[in-house]
C-alpha cells in the first residue's frame, strides 16, 4: 500500500501509537487465584439531585469476644473431727538407785554401823561354792601385837580359787599405819604357796578399831594358811567423822555402789579420807570389798560425797570404814 504524503491527523497517530505499544507488551496470564482485597466505596450523591439517595456506609459488624473462663473453685474438703492418733512409744525403765535409810552419824574415825540392803541378785557367772570353810588357820608363828587378825569367810569355790576375808584389828592404844596381812598357804604334800601379801586399805585404825582385808589365790591342793598382821605405830591422828546419806545401787556391768558423804564435825580441816566398803552374805561373811579415797581437803562442818565400788557377791548388808586425819 502506497502512503501518499498525506498527513495523518494526531489524534489518529496517537491512536497508531498506543496500538503499538499494547502489542509489544507481553501479557501474562496468572493461574493463581487473586487475593480478595477489600475495598471500601464511597459514594457521593450528586449535588442538586434530590431523587439520589445518599449512600450510607455499612459499618465492619462489631466483635463479640468469647467469654472469659472463669474456673470453678475447687471444693476444700472440711477438716474431720477424729484426732490423728499419736504413736505410742514405750519408755525404758531406767533403774532407779535404791537409797536405803541413812545410819545415825558416827563420830567414829574408821567405822560406820552396818546397813541393811535390799536383797541383791547374785551374779550368773559367780562359781559355785565347792566349801565355805576350806583351809585349816594355822597359828601365827610371829604374832605382831597389838594387832590380830580375825577371819570372815575361808571359802573355795570351783576352779581350785581360794577367798580368805577378815579384819586386821588394833588392840593397842596408839594409831598403827602401813597395815597389811602375808598370808602364807600349804599344800597336802607340805609344800608351801606363798607368802602373799596384800596392803590394808586403810589410812590407819584408831585403838580399838578395825580394817578389813580380801585375800584372793588360784591353787590346787592347798590344805592350810597362816595369817600375820603388818603395821607400825604412828603419831598421825586420825580425825573423827561422820557419814550421812548412804545408799546403794548396781551399774550395768554388775558392780555394788555405795554411795553417800563423809562430814567433818571437827573444829579444824581434815584430809586423806579413805572410805572402805565390804558386803556381807546372811552369815555375816565378809564376800567382797572396795576402797575410795577422796583427795580434797573437807573444812569444818562441810561434807565431800563419796561412791565406793564393789564386786557384786551374793550379800545380806554391807559395811563401810571410813578414816580421816587432821590436816
Amino acid at each position: 500500500m502506497h502512503i501518499s504524503s498525506y498527513k495523518l491527523p494526531a489524534y489518529v497517530k496517537a491512536l497508531l501509537i498506543a496500538l503499538l505499544l499494547l502489542s509489544a507488551c507481553k501479557v501474562e496470564t496468572s493461574t493463581e487465584t487473586p487475593t480478595p482485597v477489600k475495598v471500601t466505596v464511597i459514594v457521593e450523591a450528586t449535588r442538586g439531585d434530590a431523587s439520589a439517595p445518599a449512600s450510607t456506609a455499612t459499618p465492619y459488624p462489631t466483635y463479640t469476644p468469647y467469654p472469659t473462663f472463669t474456673p470453678e473453685p475447687t471444693a476444700t474438703p472440711a477438716p474431720t473431727d477424729t484426732p490423728t492418733p499419736e504413736a505410742t512409744v514405750e519408755a525404758t525403765a531406767i533403774p532407779v538407785p535404791t537409797e536405803t535409810a541413812a545410819p545415825e552419824p558416827t563420830q567414829s574415825p574408821t567405822q560406820a554401823a552396818e546397813i541393811e540392803a535390799e536383797a541383791p541378785v547374785a551374779p550368773v557367772s559367780a562359781p559355785n561354792v565347792v566349801s565355805s570353810w576350806a583351809l585349816t588357820l594355822l597359828e601365827d608363828n610371829t604374832p605382831a601385837p597389838p594387832l590380830s587378825i580375825h577371819v570372815s569367810a575361808n571359802r573355795l569355790f570351783e576352779g581350785y580359787h581360794h577367798l580368805v576375808t577378815g579384819v586386821i584389828r588394833n588392840d593397842g592404844d596408839k594409831n598403827y599405819a602401813g597395815l597389811g596381812v602375808v598370808a602364807t598357804f600349804y599344800m597336802d604334800t607340805g609344800r608351801r604357796y606363798g607368802p602373799v601379801k596384800v596392803n590394808g586399805q586403810c589410812l590407819l585404825i584408831a585403838p580399838g578399831e578395825d580394817c578389813p582385808f580380801l585375800i584372793e589365790v588360784t591353787s590346787k591342793d592347798l590344805v592350810s594358811v597362816e595369817l600375820h598382821p603388818e603395821g607400825y605405830p604412828t603419831d598421825r591422828g586420825a580425825a573423827p567423822t561422820t557419814v550421812g546419806g548412804v545408799g546403794s545401787y548396781r551399774d550395768a556391768a554388775g558392780y555394788v555402789h555405795i554411795t553417800g558423804y563423809v562430814s567433818n564435825p571437827n573444829p579444824f580441816a581434815i584430809k586423806g579420807i579413805t572410805v572402805n566398803g565390804v558386803l556381807r552374805d546372811g552369815s555375816g561373811q565378809i564376800v567382797s570389798q572396795g576402797v575410795t579415797t577422796l583427795l580434797e581437803t573437807v573444812e569444818p562442818q562441810n561434807s565431800a560425797a563419796f561412791d565406793v565400788m564393789i564386786k557384786s557377791a551374793p550379800y545380806s548388808i554391807y559395811q563401810l570404814f571410813v578414816q580421816a586425819e587432821p590436816k
